[in-house]
Parts: structure tokens; C-alpha cells; sequence
């Protein structure tokens, strides 16, 4: 599923990771999609002994889910589809994300976004295709990063569309937090702060 060129690529890159991540494969049953995402997260995990993969059957929003966390901690990170595409890349920044704990938010936007003590449920609506997508996950799991109560799920939509139709997707990326606020588009952090708090606020 990766070409030699790019894994080789891979267990360059990956010499720079930290903490170890794990890649949890959440399903149900076993189809193409999970067949498929399985493979990949096989490929992804062989090239670093800091990351390893295993499946669990267990809910999530939508199964199968893929969810990114250290050995120590979930973020609340979460991909649901094949991270294939436009995507690929942003997932394996994910996982660098996570096992650095690197993330690019103003002192400001942490100093924020740490009070808030509610439960945050982000879905970010995205396709492979998509040139703004990446942008906008990976800002939104930046908040996840920085707060337990904030859960970012990444929803390919093409993977997915009985989802995407259900709320009502003819853009991407379109992010619904709370399933009370939502947005179009890539947003500066201050305005997500923004859409944040005013879902929990309601």
C-alpha cells in the first residue's frame, strides 16, 4: 500500500519520534475499509519500533475507527476512514503530534482552552481530495492535545456518506462541535475558540 521510496522516507522521519504511539484499530467487523485501514496501520507500525498497532472491538462514533494515542495517554484523537490521499501525510504528522507533544497554539489559546471543563465532541468532516482539510484536523487535534475534555474525530466523508448526509455536508471541511455549533472551513484558532465555547456554553 506504500511504496518503498515513501517508507523508506518513513524510517527516516520516524528516527525523530519520542514518546511511543500506539495505533488502535476500534471495530466491529471485518470489511473492505477495515481490511484495508488494517494494512496500512500494519505498513505505518513495521517502520518504527516506536509504534505498534493492535485491534480491539470495541464502539465509537463509527466503526472502524482509528484511534492515536501514547502508551500513557488518549488524547481523544481520533480518524475515522482510510487515511489515504491528501490525508496520509497529515495522519503520519498526527502521529508525530502526539508522540512529541507538539503542537502550534498561542499561550493565549492554551491559556483558554484549558478552563474549559465540559465535555467537547468535534467532528471534522473531510475528503482525501481536499486542500484544506489537513489543515483544519490538525489544528483541531491541537486542541484535543491540550485538553481531556476534548474529543476530535477526523470523518472521511467518501468513507462514510449516510454520516455526511445526516448533517447535511456539501462543503468541506465542516466542523460540528457539541452537535449544537458548527462552521465551514479552516479557522484561525481564535475563532474556534470561539465556536468551543459557545457550544459549551449553550
Amino acid at each position: 500500500m506504500i511504496s518503498e521510496n515513501i517508507k523508506q522516507k518513513l524510517k527516516e522521519r520516524f528516527k525523530e519520534l519520542i514518546d511511543e504511539v500506539e495505533l488502535v484499530l476500534l471495530k466491529k467487523e471485518e470489511n473492505q475499509l477495515t481490511q484495508q485501514i488494517k494494512e496500512l496501520l500494519e505498513e505505518i507500525s513495521s517502520l518504527s519500533e516506536k509504534i505498534s498497532f493492535k485491534e480491539e472491538e470495541k464502539e465509537c462514533l463509527l466503526n472502524p475507527c482509528i484511534i492515536i494515542k501514547t502508551k500513557e495517554k488518549d488524547f481523544g484523537i481520533r480518524y475515522i476512514g482510510l487515511p489515504a490521499g491528501g490525508e496520509f501525510q497529515n495522519f503520519i504528522d498526527t502521529i508525530f503530534m502526539v508522540s512529541t507533544n507538539n503542537y502550534s497554539l498561542s499561550e493565549r489559546t492554551l491559556n483558554i482552552i484549558e478552563m474549559v471543563d465540559k465535555k467537547v465532541e468535534i467532528k471534522v468532516f473531510i475528503t482525501k481530495s481536499c486542500g484544506w482539510c489537513p489543515l483544519a484536523l490538525k489544528k483541531l487535534y491541537s486542541f484535543a492535545l491540550v485538553n481531556d475534555n476534548i474529543f476530535v474525530y477526523g470523518i472521511d466523508c467518501h468513507d462514510f456518506p449516510d454520516f455526511a448526509i445526516k448533517y447535511n455536508v456539501s462543503t468541506v471541511p465542516k466542523i460540528v462541535i457539541n452537535d449544537k455549533v458548527e462552521f465551514v472551513g479552516y479557522k484561525e484558532e481564535n475563532d474556534i475558540l470561539g465556536y468551543i465555547i459557545s457550544a459549551v456554553g449553550n
